[in-house]
């Protein structure tokens, strides 16, 4: 768990348990389509989509699958990810618009084409071809029925999670009741989470939310813990807010292009390369936070969440944050978050990204003072210690993985966490890296790095 998260996750804990809303007792499921996308986008090496957290199950995977890697699908899929960016995401849209049946993979004939992400453009039913054909020549559903055990596991380990959702607050913060159902599913084999839905030609509306482990326990089957419930809100949250996101896209475009650019980097390490994703992603976060605060979470908690999320890139999450709740402070007159989405509009479009940035880095803390300095020559192999010192007190610390690091120690120097002692086992004749990368340094109110800091240096004989 990286350092940042760390953060967040000691947040969410402190308001696991507090509720005021009615509780829905979801149950996660494991499902075959799910991990059929999963299974392919794998085998075309797509990053997002490998995860060895289970290695058991990702073995068993590898060992199973790993003479169909140049199947036809593969080679689409990465075709697709490459000419139009099909990854993440748009790879769990395609997953529950299909329907599995007698063998064989299909669209679900009562969903609605036009509720598949964009990015298929017109491969989609190409794809569902290849992906038949490989279902069918790798016996797909074998290979899935033997595994039962781990996924049964699985979702009988998230329940602890599911057990802590109330549904009914996203009926009533939102405005309406889903005609359809809620359906969490747990799989084991993608990074990250999603939260895709899809409309019948009925008009009934399903909304998932697709989660992944990271965490196993002393036998190897995956845990989980009732913090990640912070999550389940989040992807729940995206099948209410994207629609809203697209709908008034057109009147945010020319300001959220310019409050993009501004925090470019951050989103695009976050895999938000555009600035209609930058709006999903700031509704949803806002809504998740208005959850927890609606079920119980001190001020002093929603703060330190908002923090976290102007850390993440969100700029303006204060201002659209205190939009929320003058929308919950008038439902009389805003009956549905869409009816109060002008009012986001004008919010939005009243601010000035460099105002935004410059205020947000003039709260994020530096480092001011090394032991050693930057790019020093000839260092003594008997130095043991590297003292960093940062101008605020510190949540966290830590180094990434650029560059070639010495065997490590860290540990805080004095109560404040000012001073970061960093103990090390030096080697002759080598050219170190130590790079504090923001995310992973974050002040005791949320802030990251102000910027990058590397400190390089190379020892002597």
């Amino acid at each position: 768990m990286k350092p940042k998260t760390r953060l967040l996750t000691l947040l969410l804990l402190m308001i696991t348990g507090i509720s005021s809303f009615a509780q829905n007792n979801l149950s996660p499921k494991y499902d075959e389509r799910v991990e059929l996308l999963s299974v392919v986008f794998r085998l075309a090496q797509s990053p997002e989509y490998i995860n060895n957290t289970v290695k058991t199950h990702a073995d068993a995977t590898d060992k199973y699958f790993s003479k169909y890697s140049n199947h036809e699908v593969v080679k689409l899929t990465k075709k697709l990810r490459k000419k139009n960016g099909v990854s993440f995401d748009a790879v769990m849209s395609m997953a529950i618009h299909l329907e599995i049946k007698n063998g064989s993979v299909y669209f679900n004939p009562q969903l609605n084409k036009d509720g598949l992400d964009d990015r298929w453009g017109n491969y989609a039913d190409e794809f569902v071809l290849a992906l038949r054909r490989f279902y069918q020549e790798s016996n797909f559903n074998a290979f899935y029925k033997a595994n039962q055990q781990m996924y049964d596991l699985a979702c009988e380990h998230f329940q602890i999670v599911s057990n802590e959702i109330k549904t009914g607050w996203f009926e009533e913060f939102f405005g309406y009741k889903p005609k359809g159902q809620y359906h969490i599913v747990v799989g084991l084999l993608h990074r990250g989470n999603y939260g895709p839905k899809y409309e019948t030609k009925s008009g009934e509306e399903n909304i998932y939310s697709i989660l992944s482990a990271y965490k196993i326990d002393s036998t190897g089957y995956p845990v989980f813990e009732k913090y990640q419930k912070g999550t389940l809100v989040h992807e729940f949250c995206h099948s209410f807010c994207n629609p809203l996101g697209d709908k008034y896209y057109p009147d945010m475009k020319s300001k959220a292009s310019d409050l993009f650019t501004s925090v470019s980097s951050l989103m695009r390490r976050q895999a938000y390369g555009s600035a209609k994703t930058m709006i999903y992603e700031i509704l949803v976060r806002a809504s998740t936070i208005r959850y927890f605060e609606d079920n119980g979470a001190s001020k002093e908690v929603v703060k330190k969440l908002i923090n976290t999320e102007k850390a993440n890139g969100f700029l303006w999450i204060d201002e659209l944050y205190a939009a929320l709740e003058r929308y919950s402070s008038n439902r009389t007159k805003y009956h549905t978050l869409d009816d109060f989405m002008p009012e986001i509009v004008k919010v939005q479009n009243n601010l000035i990204a460099d105002d935004l940035l410059s205020e947000f880095k003039s709260n994020c803390p530096k480092i001011i003072r090394t032991s050693l300095k930057q790019q020093t020559k000839n260092v003594s192999t008997a130095l043991k210690e590297i003292i960093i010192e940062y101008d605020k007190p510190m949540a966290s610390y830590g180094i990434s993985d650029k560059g070639k690091q010495p065997k490590m120690d860290l540990e805080w120097q004095n109560e404040e966490r000012t001073l970061l002692c960093i103990k090390v086992e030096l080697k002759p004749k080598t050219k170190y890296l130590l790079h504090f990368h923001p995310p992973f340094n974050v002040d005791k109110k949320g802030f990251p790095l102000q910027d990058s800091f590397e400190l390089d240096f190379t020892t002597g004989e």
